[in-house]
């Protein structure tokens, strides 16, 4: 079987502990504790309630769920995606179970590009291996700020493939509408 296991660089880890110091203990605490309730052994409702109190906390949470990236203690099935694996050794294919690590990038990448269709997720920007650095660098701007960047970059990259086989003018109007819906939310 094969593993998915993020690596997280030794600096960005020390990079999370400056930023996450400007933070009080008190809520720094309240995102750990967030995220431990998006274990599989949690009821729905508390998963549910730790989401809210991760999501609600915006960009502020960020870097307490970047720092749980390559956490890969089973997460809830709140976060099941229909991802197959292929088992070599056994010969059979299952469902991936969803792991902390990846439940937190998915609560990153939903809320600064939002739950695309999936015939339009490969123009994401936001990837497992990129989101750390690219955190990094736009730590100081707000979500929508980050919403309207990943925004038009998505829709550049669908733009760019014009006039080859791989361009999609539907992929173009979602996102032409995605980036309006972002730049329009006060």
């Amino acid at each position: 079987m094969r593993q998915r296991i993020l690596s997280l660089p030794v600096a960005a880890c020390f990079v999370f502990a400056i930023s996450v110091g400007a933070q009080s203990s008190e809520t720094i605490q309240s995102f750990e504790t967030a995220i431990a309730s998006l274990s599989e052994n949690n009821e729905h409702s508390r998963v549910t309630n730790a989401i809210a109190v991760l999501e609600s906390a915006g960009t502020k949470a960020f870097p307490a769920l970047l720092a749980h990236l390559n956490d890969t203690m089973k997460a809830s099935t709140l976060f099941q995606r229909a991802v197959m694996e292929f088992d070599e050794t056994t010969n059979v294919t299952r469902v991936h179970p969803p792991t902390i690590g990846e439940a937190c990038f998915d609560l990153i990448q939903s809320q600064v590009e939002g739950n695309w269709p999936k015939a339009y997720r490969h123009y994401y920007v936001l990837t497992p291996e990129n989101v750390v650095t690219w955190w990094q660098s736009r730590k100081d701007r707000s979500l929508q700020e980050l919403q309207i960047e990943t925004a038009r970059t998505s829709l550049a990259r669908a733009r760019q493939h014009r006039g080859q086989p791989q361009y999609s003018a539907n992929a173009v109007r979602f996102l032409e509408a995605h980036l309006k819906e972002v730049s329009s939310v006060k």
